[in-house]
């Protein structure tokens, strides 16, 4: 007996979109071959061929109808169950390819790893910055009330604030500039860096230098710049100055404008310096000086007495040491009103 020839199953929609597409293997390519030998397969084929590529075209990328290989297939299953003319015959062709079709999944692999590649990058990049170490820390803040209060900045930069002041600064500055923020009084003695300048923000102005010390005092809608050494540049909304060593200048605000005193006025750094010196000073710029250098409520009883004169130094004294000296250079006398000091008297020793 003549040994049979296995049965093979039938040719599939499934197996007839895999030879299109390219996708068939070796096997299955020559199971089709054998299978188009017949004229009515060959018709089948053909008809079959004809709607996968209207199928295909609808599908290729840029098309308003873009959709997925499964649709694409339930639309040619449709189409095949409602074409049942008989077409007309036609050679057979050796295995034929659709490069569009072919084309078109091979746009839709490439785009796929696309998409994975840039979600990859996308994921690392937040990773990064998730740890990565931000630029500038967490700012500190100093206050002072009634005493002065020496610091040193993260820099090496030493600062003296004034009573009632305070001073904001970040723990680490940032690799481009030292920046901070300040309200009352305080002496800067700054750390030399040109590639990281030291900026001071009080009021409406900034205050920039390299490496200098300066003095920076606000008070109401002014703000007052004395230059000790180096150059300081003061920057406001409309105008720019330079100050150079034994030179302030006052902002002020309402008037967005800056007026220059020269040269500087050596008392008003007293909490800094220590020292008070007053050369045949009128009463009235002594008591204002004192008002200022101490805080306190100094008045004169008798507008009079302003006119008088004094030649005096002092050192760290208190400001009541120092109102009693006045009073007794003068032959006045010192009296309490809650915290006001008041100078009354008739002369002044002369």
């Amino acid at each position: 007996m003549m040994a049979t020839e296995p049965q093979q199953p039938p040719i599939n929609d499934a197996l007839l979109g895999k030879f299109l597409a390219g996708e068939a293997s070796a096997a299955e390519a020559e199971r089709m071959r054998r299978w188009l030998t017949d004229p009515a397969n060959q018709r089948e084929y053909d008809r079959f061929a004809r709607i996968w590529n209207e199928a295909a075209t609808r599908n290729q990328p840029g098309q308003p109808d873009n959709v997925n290989t499964e649709a694409a297939w339930l639309r040619v299953r449709a189409q095949m169950n409602r074409q049942s003319q008989p077409q007309s015959e036609a050679v057979v062709r050796p295995m034929p390819v659709t490069k569009r079709s072919t084309n078109w999944l091979t746009y839709r692999r490439i785009t796929a790893g696309i998409v994975l590649v840039l979600l990859a990058g996308f994921f690392g990049w937040q990773l990064m910055n998730v740890n990565r170490k931000p630029e500038t820390t967490a700012l500190l803040s100093v206050s002072t009330t009634a005493n002065t209060r020496q610091l040193t900045l993260p820099d090496g930069s030493r600062v003296l604030l004034n009573r009632n002041s305070r001073l904001t600064y970040p723990a680490t500055f940032a690799d481009s500039s030292r920046q901070v923020t300040l309200v009352g009084e305080a002496f800067f003695d700054v750390t030399h860096n040109p590639a990281q300048p030291f900026r001071v923000r009080a009021g409406g102005v900034q205050v920039q230098v390299l490496g200098t010390s300066f003095n920076v005092r606000t008070a109401g809608d002014s703000v007052r710049i004395a230059v000790r050494t180096g150059r300081v540049q003061i920057s406001a909304t409309r105008q720019t100055i330079v100050l150079t060593p034994d030179q302030q200048a006052t902002y002020v605000a309402r008037a967005d404008t800056f007026r220059r005193t020269v040269p500087l006025v050596a008392n008003q750094l007293a909490y800094q310096t220590g020292r008070l010196s007053f050369g045949n000073s009128s009463l009235a710029e002594v008591v204002q000086t004192l008002r200022e250098v101490y805080g306190t409520d100094i008045r004169l009883s008798n507008p009079a007495l302003a006119n008088c004169r004094l030649t005096a130094d002092f050192g760290n004294e208190s400001p009541d040491a120092v109102l009693a000296v006045v009073a007794e250079t003068l032959s006045l006398t010192v009296r309490r009103d809650g915290t006001t000091r008041i100078l009354t008297g008739t002369g002044c020793g002369q």
